[in-house]
Formats: structure tokens, C-alpha cells, sequence
């Protein structure tokens, strides 16, 4: 994402890492990022190996409610980890059962305790149209209580770890249309591009 708070790098580590690998990568805060937020989401049980001074902590999920579940993360101890982020939505998630009721309800909850939701969209297939991904949005939207700040990640799920990624031409049109439909239901929403971005590809 570029705009106002310049620009947004998000790095999700899913299941990589170790406790001497996030004690390594405290070295970042030795990097001056000019008009650049840095987002770390490291696995939730090294969130307190990361000392963050010129990057902000994120989670790469949290508990859609507040009951009291085993092997949940409840929403107060992100607060309690100094998390400023929160991955929700992933199509990792989704495609173990999580629905958009319970991404709508991981939202209202980040908002509600001052933690902002990186909520991720994507359509399945190539060729899929874009029907999916904005109904993703609508839902989303449509069941905020909040008028905070939402985050919407643009993930295909066809690029997400395949080595295969959009054209710009494409990933733009989509963008403007997340921006659009959230501008109809009275958001203002920043969008973020994932999906096999690496070293080759992330100035484009």
C-alpha cells in the first residue's frame, strides 16, 4: 500500500522461524524506513522474542470471540503483546471452515480494542471473476459497528505460494474495485497486494 502514512510492508511468517531466527530479526531496528510502516506477524509464540522500535507488531489471527476456547487467541492478550495489526480472513483459515460471519466478527474485535484487522480477499481461480472477492469486501463492511481503520490485503489464492502473480493491470483493477465498493458502504480502506512477492517482483 502507498498513500498518506506512505508505505505499508506487511510479512506474514506463517510457521517459519524459530526463537533465535525473531531474536535476529530485531536487527531491523537499525533500518530507517523512509514513509515506510513495517508489519512483522511471526508465529503467536515469538510475538515476545520481536522488540519493535521502528516496526509495529501484527498477529496472524485471533479468537472471534470473546469466549473461553483451548488453544484460541483471545483478542486482550494481542493487546497485551503491544500487537498493532492483525492478519484476519487468510484464505489458509478460510479454507479450513473459517466463514465470513466469523472474519466480520474477528474485525468488530480488532476495532473494538484499538487493533487494526488486515483483512485478507481473493478469488480461487484464474479465471474466476471478481464476484468473490467483493462479496468478501461486502460482508465485511456491511457488518462493521466501527468506522475505524480497515486494511484489505488482495491475496488470489491462485498466486499465493505458486510462483504465479497477476499483472499489474489486473491487481490494480482490482484494488480500485475493493476501494470503490468500500467507498459505497461509507469506508475510506487502504489496500495491500500478497501473493508470491519476492525478491524479484516487489518494486513492481
Amino acid at each position: 500500500f502507498r498513500g498518506n502514512m506512505g508505505k505499508l510492508l506487511v510479512a506474514n511468517y506463517k510457521m517459519k522461524g524459530d526463537k533465535k531466527f525473531f531474536r535476529s530479526v530485531n536487527i531491523l531496528n537499525k533500518i530507517k524506513c523512509k514513509d515506510t510502516t513495517l508489519v512483522l506477524c511471526p508465529p503467536f509464540v515469538y510475538l515476545p522474542s520481536l522488540k519493535p522500535k521502528r516496526f509495529s507488531l501484527g498477529a496472524q489471527n485471533v479468537c472471534d470471540t470473546l469466549s473461553n476456547t483451548t488453544g484460541e487467541i483471545d483478542i486482550k492478550m494481542l493487546v497485551d503483546c503491544n500487537v498493532k495489526y492483525v492478519i484476519v480472513g487468510h484464505s489458509e483459515r478460510r479454507a479450513v471452515g473459517e466463514t465470513d460471519e466469523q472474519v466480520a466478527n474477528k474485525v468488530n474485535l480488532t476495532l473494538e480494542y484499538g487493533i487494526t484487522p488486515i483483512v485478507c480477499v481473493g478469488e480461487r481461480y484464474f479465471r474466476s471473476g471478481t464476484d468473490e472477492f467483493v462479496a468478501q469486501v461486502k460482508s465485511v463492511l456491511s457488518n462493521a459497528r466501527s468506522t475505524g481503520e480497515i486494511i484489505f490485503a488482495y491475496e488470489p489464492i491462485w498466486a499465493i505460494g505458486t510462483g504465479k502473480i497477476p499483472t499489474i493491470k489486473r491487481i490494480n483493477k482490482a484494488i480500485s474495485l475493493i476501494k470503490s465498493t468500500a467507498s459505497e458502504l461509507g469506508h475510506n480502506c487502504k489496500v495491500l497486494y500478497g501473493g508470491s512477492v519476492n525478491v524479484d517482483n516487489y518494486r513492481e
